[in-house]
């Protein structure tokens, strides 16, 4: 990425994705018709990956690294170690996965980076997406635990902080309130988010890096544009008011759809008119261009759109889905010959130079381009939150201790250099399924969500009273009869408290 300090920046026009007239509202039909920013300003980037299915062993540092434990419940001990990073050559790594090159994976990077083992969807999940950032209802529904949840839909933790004022208490440069990129069905919010209210839909995202790149930069204000501008949403505003205060006729579900109508056209005025004001320290960021067949090119030119946008403020939250199986040649079917044989030598073998080639080239490639000086003397790293999640732990279909890699310390916020171990070990803790056990059972992955939403400014207070919610940390509460055995009493109920040696 290459930011240049000229004169002004790449043209964004247009806003899209919306009529300027009214929908369509079926219960109105004929009747014989079917009814400038702060530097210290946080950030928040999720990467997300299929499958899983890589051995704890190479996933996962050396547990003789585990130097420090913590009684956190009667019955179950969590550990804690430094992350130790070895240098061979010019590659350095602190496990077979988590590796790249020396000059990328620093010790300054290192310092900014957790390892959490140990934390659970507390039931079969099989395939999801939406269960990387709390809306474990987004799954393939092949368990009893997931046509349980597939009922309970709720928002996704990027969109909760996307629409929190805690989180965006100036949208003033603000042009995209988070970024969704690749695709991938991770991220979720009412229809009307302004309201929270409305069904649980999926955020599409975007594929191409320039068509981004065009929805987060905009050239100097033309004062002539910005007076049309400000028609957009003036145009329908009294047919809007006009309908709903008088109509009679007018169903609930129609109500409720021109509601969500009106106030995306209100954030697609505030989207137009973002960004008056820049930031001296910006210049201009150029649109990436290429066809980015090869995933790592690919994945670079994301970042670079992440890395210009949290630099210029014109957005401060991305979703990044990562497609691992495209990181090596493979010509037969990814999901039943290699992610389904992940026990086997040769798959694993796949499964493993994937995840790591995913880590360097998307996950640890963001890292490095966002690990500069933000103008404060701290770097826009420090300030952020990534993450790296993957769609189940060592054993494909169970989320049972999927692994979450971290970066950054959100301000200060999280503790970094940490391997942690949320296991609960011995006979007691081991989660028994197929007549047979499958590992030791830990802590939530919600209680890591109910974290992370906290480190980024976003209250319990905004969050623990959304429907379908636990009553502690963040995530439909569905536990399988199975892990309910294995956990210690005070692992439902502590979810909302800080994970152990990250506060």
């Amino acid at each position: 990425m290459t930011l240049r300090r000229v004169s002004r920046r790449h043209i964004l026009l247009g806003g899209g994705g919306f009529a300027l007239s009214l929908p369509i509202l079926r219960s109105l039909e004929p009747k014989v018709a079917e009814a400038q920013d702060e530097p210290s300003e946080k950030r928040f980037v999720a990467f997300a990956t299929d499958h899983g299915g890589v051995m704890e062993s190479a996933m996962f540092p050396d547990e003789a690294g585990l130097t420090e434990d913590k009684a956190l419940y009667t019955d179950h001990t969590v550990r804690r170690g430094d992350l130790v990073r070895t240098v061979t050559g010019e590659r350095a790594s602190v496990s077979t996965i988590l590796s790249g090159p020396a000059d990328r994976l620093t010790e300054r990077v290192v310092a900014q980076m957790n390892v959490l083992r140990g934390l659970d969807i507390p039931f079969y999940i099989v395939h999801h997406t939406g269960g990387h950032l709390g809306n474990y209802a987004r799954n393939d529904a092949n368990g009893d635990g997931t046509r349980e949840d597939q009922l309970h839909p709720m928002p996704t933790i990027d969109q909760l902080m996307a629409w929190s004022s805690s989180f965006y208490p100036d949208l003033a440069l603000i042009k995209e309130r988070a970024l969704i990129l690749n695709g991938g069905r991770l991220s979720w919010n009412w229809s009307n988010p302004l309201t929270r209210s409305g069904e649980i839909q999926e955020v599409t995202g975007i594929f191409d890096p320039t068509e981004m790149f065009n929805r987060v930069f905009i050239p100097e204000v033309d004062p002539i544009a910005s007076s049309r501008r400000e028609l957009v949403v003036d145009k329908v505003l009294s047919s809007y008011k006009s309908l709903r205060e008088s109509n009679q006729r007018l169903s609930a579900p129609d109500r409720q759809r021109l509601d969500d109508h009106m106030d995306r056209l209100f954030e697609l005025q505030r989207r137009l008119n973002a960004g008056k004001v820049r930031r001296p320290a910006c210049g201009e960021a150029h649109a990436p261009q290429g066809e980015w067949e090869d995933p790592r090119e690919r994945h670079a030119a994301l970042n670079d759109v992440i890395a210009a946008a949290f630099l210029c403020g014109t957005s401060r939250i991305a979703v990044v889905k990562i497609q691992e199986s495209s990181f090596v040649p493979f010509a037969g079917d990814w999901h039943q010959d290699v992610a389904h044989q992940f026990t086997s030598a040769e798959p694993q073998a796949l499964l493993q130079e994937a995840n790591q080639q995913a880590f360097e080239h998307a996950v640890l490639d963001l890292a490095h381009k966002l690990d500069v000086d933000d103008g404060s003397g701290s770097t826009i790293l420090e300030s952020s939150l990534i993450q790296w999640t993957q769609e189940c732990g060592e054993t494909t279909h169970e989320s049972r201790s999927a692994p979450v890699v971290t970066l950054g310390t959100a301000g200060g916020q999280l503790r970094a250099n940490n391997y942690c171990d949320y296991r609960k070990l011995g006979p007691a803790g081991l989660v028994n399924r197929y007549g047979g056990d499958i590992g030791p059972s830990g802590l939530l992955h919600a209680q890591w969500l109910a974290m992370a939403l906290r480190v980024m400014g976003v209250q319990s207070s905004e969050f623990q009273n959304i429907e379908h919610n636990a009553a502690a940390g963040y995530g439909y509460d569905y536990v399988e009869e199975a892990y309910e055995k294995a956990q210690s009493a005070g692992v439902v109920d502590g979810a909302s408290d800080p994970l152990p040696f990250l506060a």
